[in-house]
C-alpha cells in the first residue's frame, strides 16, 4: 500500500550562522535562543503544528547535534522531523532545493525562516494557497524595516514582482517578505542544476517566474517581527503586548 500523503508538511529554515545576535548570544546557535524561556525555533514548529503539521525538515549547519537534541524535546505530540544537514552554507535556496527528497509525499510545504514570529496562524494563507491552486504563494506584509524596503511588490492582480525597475514598480504595491512560503515541491525540479551554492531562493523564484510559474503574494494583516536582529529581538515585549498569541502558550511570559 502507497505512503499517506501529508497534505501540508513543514521546513524550518535553522542552518544560518546567526551573526546579527552575536552581541546578545555569542554562543548559541540560532535555533535555540531563548524567547520567553522557549527555544526561538520552537516558536515556529508550535505555530505550525497548530495548525496540523506532523511531518518537518529543517536544515542544519551550526552546531548541529545541539540543535537536534533540543528541537526533539519541542516537536508536537506525534510529529516527526526530518534533518538535512550542510557541511557547508548553501544559502537558502540552496537549502531548500538540497532537501527536496525529504519534501517526497507533502502536497504543499511550508517554508518558514526559524527567526520571524507572527500574530496570525497562517491557517488563512494556506487556504488561499490551496483554493487558487498556486505553485508559489510568498506571505507578505504591508508594513516592514526600510531596511527591506523596495525589495519587492505586488501587482493588482496579486503577483509577486521582484524589484529591478525603478519605473515600472512605482506603479506597484510595496510589501516586506514575511520569511514564509507555501510551495507545491514539485516546481522546484525546473530549478534544479541552475546555480552554485550558496545562492538565495529568490533567485529561484525569479528563474521559475521566466519559465512561466505564477507567484502569488498573501498579504497578512497581523503583525510580524524578526527575532534575527538585535534590534528586532529586544522589541518582543512590546510586539507581544498586540499579539500575544505570537509564541508558543506555555513559555514563560
Amino acid at each position: 500500500m502507497p505512503e499517506a500523503r501529508e497534505r501540508l508538511g513543514g521546513f524550518v529554515l535553522m542552518a544560518g550562522e546567526g551573526r546579527r545576535l552575536r552581541s546578545l548570544f555569542p554562543d548559541m546557535p540560532k535555533p535555540l535562543v531563548p524567547v520567553k524561556g522557549f527555544p526561538m525555533a520552537g516558536h515556529v514548529i508550535y505555530s505550525m503544528g497548530k495548525m496540523g503539521v506532523r511531518k518537518f525538515i529543517a536544515n542544519l549547519h551550526v552546531e548541529p547535534r545541539m540543535i537536534q537534541e533540543n528541537i526533539l524535546g519541542v516537536l508536537p505530540e506525534g510529529a516527526e522531523i526530518a534533518w538535512s544537514l550542510e557541511q557547508c552554507l548553501l544559502g537558502t535556496g540552496g537549502g531548500i532545493l538540497n532537501a527536496l527528497p525529504l519534501m517526497e509525499g507533502m502536497d504543499t510545504v511550508m517554508i518558514r525562516t526559524c527567526d520571524i514570529v507572527m500574530g496570525s496562524d497562517l491557517s488563512e494563507a494556506f487556504r488561499d494557497h490551496e483554493t487558487r491552486k498556486s505553485s508559489v504563494t510568498l506571505v507578505v506584509s504591508g508594513s516592514g524595516p526600510d531596511s527591506e524596503a523596495g525589495k519587492i511588490w505586488l501587482d493588482s492582480g496579486g503577483e509577486v514582482v521582484f524589484g529591478n525597475d525603478e519605473n515600472q514598480c512605482r506603479k506597484l504595491k510595496p510589501v516586506w517578505f514575511v520569511g514564509t512560503h507555501l510551495v507545491s515541491p514539485d516546481i522546484y525540479r525546473l530549478a534544479e542544476g541552475f546555480f552554485t551554492p550558496p545562492f538565495s531562493i529568490v533567485e529561484v523564484y525569479r528563474l521559475l517566474q521566466k519559465e512561466g510559474v505564477r507567484i502569488r503574494g498573501f498579504e497578512i494583516r497581523e503583525g510580524w517581527l524578526d527575532l534575527g536582529t538585535e534590534d528586532g529581538f529586544r522589541q518582543i515585549d512590546k510586539f507581544l503586548e498586540s499579539w500575544p498569541e505570537a509564541i508558543h502558550p506555555g513559555a514563560g511570559r
